[in-house]
């Protein structure tokens, strides 16, 4: 272990280096073979020491996670309960290694460690019952893009890929250049001093550099503790997020970000245990130290262009703490194209959102990497990334390769989160407003069909389309809620019938349930996000005869953690008369995930379901008819806001900002959205206004910040926020500004809570 990860991670649970007593633990028993994969047993075969990794089987639980009400305290939860597993799991294994004085790195992300020693000491390992298994320590490589030729750049600088995605548009007509958005990479390093990037850098101030808590180098290989690249492929990515040197150079989707970034990569390859460290970092960036962690400091969007072949879940540890902490995980898909079944990993994981690549011409490129349709949809969208024009130490080049890709995505979602701060953190809606906005590209070459498919994802990535849709917000009940494949491993079905074909859009193909299989469970989520369902479909093929099924309908939050049945078995009955189909209601349900449960097989004729559809909801609305107060015009009351009636209205005191109205929802309930509307018929105007909430009507905390909402007739004058659960009672609306009239202004105001 070097000296430099051992720095690196001052502040991990574990000490990370050799030492203890030097007695050695008795013999144990000979673990058992599962545990030990035969590459790891070669590599400490005739004596010799190898680098392996010991998994524990301790997971831990991030459900206290939800509850905390910033970003920063969420990150701190995360970092708290990963701790303390780690701690606690770990004590017996870390022990036998200061004993034997092995090298060893600890991690509390992933409740993993990494091990320096013998075959005797791996046996001694592998036998402690808390170790789910031993790994072979496998570098990671680092995808080697095509260096290609300029492709032409539009009006005053604005580079093809940027414009192709609209970005431009987003920068002109919302003056949204990704303000107040920190974006990081883990990568090769970054050139601070670019042109291009150092007014971005977060370790600027004034013309002073700081790199205390804006960058972090396990690795090594920099000349001095600034921040370096020793590759310029981090240089190239981070340039398609950020890049801008007030020129001619408009090479970056999000020029007012702020930036950091990790050194995950040595050059080509990339350690795990950097990877880790790195992934580790982001969710409190110390000092250059590795001291003083600050969970405050965290990114919102961590760009990860690496990844390698093979479905492996080492990574998503750091992917599920990432997510609880409200931070964007960006990757890349590989180019390992255009064969099927080539996505790469952590890219390939569901908790990541994965970029594919197309060039100039809306073609996708043939290196870009393609799912197999298994178990969940990936790529999960498509960007530029075909002489893709960036900056690289020293200067600019063009590079290809979907590491090109997944900045374009990174950056979109910094410029979402800055024109819509009340999503800032929500990665969830985030997700789905990518999947929902972006331009369908129909591809049947990998096993799926319909506008979602395993070569362009949900399509072209469109910024312009996410910011204009994040800024609306409202979805209609009734509206289908695409359905991607859930957690579902060993899902079974026959050849060529499996899970995803239930979801495929294509009433032609189906899932087919093994005879031999006496109860199943499909798990499925909404297209990248949570939604509010209370409606199942549920479809055999045409061919079908009739025929009767017994199910259950369960739903969750989270994930499968916290399923909850919302619709107890029954049984139905399907005819082809009626298109083989049924509906199954239940009340309105709030999350990320449904599940269908058949409970008592085997069945004869074999169970074949053809397609499942979701179908979005009201939601429970927690304000209608609840007291409301407010200061208010005479004839234009607080009760209007609560009365389901959008011809009337409320008007608070004119000329004298800030104006609130509170709803009292009569009992502290999880809210998770916030909706509003004005007169159908009224121009269109701006309020500025925050969200704030309460338990007792007396303290009250942020649920979003004040933010700028634009109602206009093109909507229907209805706009809306979501957000991470908030358990409130009193929720409390400050308006600061209104464009159309010097009061606050609301016909129907919506509390949705699960």
């Amino acid at each position: 272990m070097t000296a430099t990860v051992a720095t690196a991670l001052i502040f991990s649970s574990s000490a990370a280096h050799a030492g203890g007593p030097t007695n050695t633990p008795g013999a144990a028993e000979p673990a058992p073979p599962s545990k030990i994969p035969a590459a790891v047993r070669d590599s400490v075969a005739d004596g010799r020491t190898g680098t392996f990794w010991v998994r524990l089987a301790k997971r831990a639980d991030l459900g206290t996670v939800a509850g905390k009400q910033t970003r920063a305290g969420r990150a701190t939860e995360v970092i708290r309960v990963r701790k303390e597993v780690a701690d606690s799991s770990q004590k017996r294994v870390i022990a036998a290694l200061r004993a034997a004085r092995a090298d060893y790195t600890s991690f509390w992300i992933s409740n993993t460690v990494r091990v320096s020693g013998d075959g005797a000491l791996l046996e001694r390992l592998a036998a402690l019952p808390e170790v789910a298994k031993i790994e072979a320590d496998v570098p990671v490589s680092l995808p080697k893009p095509a260096v290609a030729p300029r492709a032409q750049a539009t009006v005053a600088g604005v580079e093809w890929n940027v414009d192709k995605i609209g970005a431009d548009q987003v920068w002109e007509e919302f003056s949204d250049r990704g303000q107040g958005i920190v974006v990081a990479g883990i990568d090769t390093g970054v050139q601070w001093d670019h042109p291009a990037l150092l007014g971005q850098y977060r370790g600027t101030t004034g013309g002073t550099a700081d790199h205390n808590y804006a960058w972090f180098n396990p690795v090594g290989g920099c000349p001095t503790a600034a921040p370096c690249d020793t590759d310029g492929h981090g240089t190239h990515t981070m340039g398609t997020m950020a890049g801008d040197d007030g020129g001619t150079n408009k090479i970056g989707v999000a020029p007012g970000v702020r930036w950091i970034a990790a050194k995950g990569c040595e050059g080509t390859n990339c350690s795990t245990a950097a990877l880790l460290a790195a992934g580790q970092w982001m969710l409190a960036p110390t000092d250059l130290n590795g001291h003083n962690p600050r969970p405050d400091l965290a990114p919102d969007v961590v760009n990860n262009s690496w990844g390698s072949m093979g479905y492996s879940e080492w990574y998503a540890d750091v992917l599920s703490s990432w997510v609880q902490a409200g931070i964007f995980p960006a990757f890349s898909i590989g180019n390992d194209g255009p064969d099927c079944g080539t996505a790469g990993y952590p890219g390939g994981l569901i908790q990541a959102y994965s970029s594919a690549a197309f060039d100039v011409n809306d073609v996708i490129a043939p290196f870009s990497s393609r799912g197999d349709g298994a178990s969940y949809l990936k790529p999960d969208i498509a960007a530029p990334g075909v002489n893709v024009r960036s900056s690289v130490p020293g200067g600019y080049a063009s590079y290809s390769g979907t590491s090109m890709a997944s900045p374009h995505t990174a950056a979109t979602v910094a410029l979402i989160w800055a024109a819509v701060p009340g999503l800032r953190g929500n990665v969830d809606a985030t997700r789905e407003i990518l999947d929902s906005s972006a331009v369908p590209k129909p591809d049947t070459s990998c096993a799926s069909a319909g506008t979602a498919n395993e070569v362009w994802g949900h399509g072209k990535l469109d910024a312009y389309a996410a910011v204009t849709r994040a800024r609306s917000g409202v979805i209609a009940p009734g509206t289908e809620l695409p359905l991607v494949m859930g957690y579902n491993r060993s899902l079974p079905g026959t050849d060529g019938h499996w899970g995803f074909s239930s979801v495929d859009r294509d009433p032609a193909t189906y899932w087919e349930v093994p005879a031999f299989v006496n109860s199943v469970s499909i798990n499925y989520a909404f297209g990248g996000g949570r939604r509010t369902t209370d409606k199942v479909v549920v479809q055999l093929p045409a061919g079908e005869p009739a025929r009767t099924l017994t199910m259950s309908v369960q739903a969750a939050y989270a994930g499968t953690v916290d399923n909850v049945t919302v619709s107890p078995a029954q049984t139905y009955s399907f005819n082809p008369a009626t298109g083989n189909k049924v509906t199954i209601t239940f009340p309105p349900v709030h999350g990320c995930c449904l599940s269908l449960t058949f409970p008592s097989g085997p069945w004869t004729p074999t169970i074949k379901i053809a397609e499942v559809q979701a179908f979005s909801a009201a939601g429970k609305n927690a304000a209608l008819g609840r007291p409301v107060q407010g200061s208010a015009q005479p004839g234009y009351g607080t009760a209007n806001t609560v009365d389901a009636n959008t011809s009337t209205y409320w008007e608070s005191t004119n000329n004298a900002f800030p104006q609130s109205l509170t709803v009292d929802l009569g009992a502290t309930c999880r809210i998770y959205q916030v909706e509003m509307t004005l007169p159908p018929s009224w121009g269109a105007r701006t309020q500025t206004l925050s969200i704030e909430g309460s338990t007792d009507g007396v303290t009250y905390r942020p649920i979003v910040g004040s933010r700028a909402y634009a109602f206009t007739p093109a909507s229907g004058n209805a706009v809306s926020t979501s957000f991470n659960m908030a358990a409130v009672r009193y929720v409390r609306l400050v308006f600061t500004a209104n464009t159309a009239w010097p009061a606050g202004q609301l016909s129907e105001l919506r509390v949705l809570a699960s």
